[in-house]
């Protein structure tokens, strides 16, 4: 009986150095937040979970020129406890170093964060963006920064098995396929510039949207930003948008116009402002007058919530 349990403590500890071994040279944080907001728009008044999550992200050091990194992040409907329910909002893995990065999985869109993002800004309310790739069964590139340049590329890759998140207004093809989408950036002093291309792959008949973002920093508190999108036979759409920092939080504006295919053109107008209660808690207020069509009434939307990290 002594023997088993000496063997059992020596195989124990034998596994014990394993695991530390195994993990020498790893990080593996955890990390959240919590998010509310109440909002009052036409369709009506809400108090509402505005995107809270929880998540694990590391790293390990593979040598002094690879490191292997992940990402696993899961959105939470805070606001009902009888309705909690859970989805995912990143998961991804990859490899960096000095020629740049590649992961594949789920996360945001390479175009959407060059493009859209500066002007569709709001913590809350949000701006009619041209479609775009859906997230999910992607492969990334991101190159390091050459002499100002950089250059994004990814892929979503679906086979006739997969299960494709429908996308509002769009059928997504069954079969084999493939959207590729490619951002290049340009980087001197306060001025950078991103060029986007979506292929939009994905979507039966879907077309390409192209896109141009450029921004300025004016001084080191104020940023302006203009896009420039185009998806061919869908619509155009060009936007402005300004932040500025005010040592206790940003105020923002964007303004957009949209003009499709068939119709006439509308607008998008919206501001916000936040406040830092501590350096991961801030609350803040919006405002907005989107117009679904040019012949529908604008539809004032407001918003207020608190953000809390951890």
């Amino acid at each position: 009986m002594k023997k088993s349990i000496i063997a059992i403590a020596v195989s124990s500890a034998a596994f014990a150095a394993v695991s530390v071994h195994a993990a020498e040279g790893s990080t593996v944080d955890v990390y959240g937040n919590i998010q509310y907001a109440y909002t009052d728009k036409d369709a009506g008044d809400e108090f509402k979970d505005n995107g809270s999550t929880f998540g694990f992200k590391g790293e390990t050091t593979i040598n002094e020129d690879l490191t292997a990194f992940f990402k696993y992040e899961l959105e939470a409907n805070a606001d009902e406890k009888n309705t909690v329910s859970t989805r995912l909002d990143q998961a991804f893995v990859g490899l960096k170093g000095n020629f740049g990065k590649v992961q594949v999985g789920s996360f945001d869109s390479i175009y959407n964060n060059a493009i859209q993002d500066s002007v569709d800004q709001f913590e809350n309310l949000s701006f009619k963006n041209n479609t775009t790739t859906t997230e999910g069964d992607t492969i990334a590139y991101f190159s390091p920064s050459m002499n100002g340049f950089e250059i994004q590329l990814s892929t979503q890759v679906t086979g006739d098995a997969a299960e494709i998140p429908t996308a509002t207004g769009d059928d997504l093809q069954t079969e084999d396929g493939a959207s590729v989408t490619g951002v290049v950036k340009y980087s001197t002093g306060a001025l950078v510039l991103a060029l986007g291309y979506d292929q939009n792959g994905n979507y039966v008949d879907g077309e390409n949207t192209i896109g141009l973002n450029v921004g300025y920093q004016v001084m080191p508190a104020l940023n302006v930003s203009a896009k420039f999108e185009t998806t061919k036979d869908t619509q155009d759409t060009f936007g402005l948008a300004a932040r500025y920092g005010y040592g206790a939080g940003d105020v923002y504006a964007s303004a957009q116009v949209i003009s499709p295919e068939t119709g006439d053109d509308y607008n998008e107008f919206g501001a916000g402002v936040t406040y830092s209660l501590a350096s991961n808690v801030y609350v803040y207020g919006e405002v907005a007058s989107i117009e679904a069509n040019s012949t529908a009434d604008s539809d004032t939307q407001t918003a207020v919530g608190v953000y809390y990290g951890f």
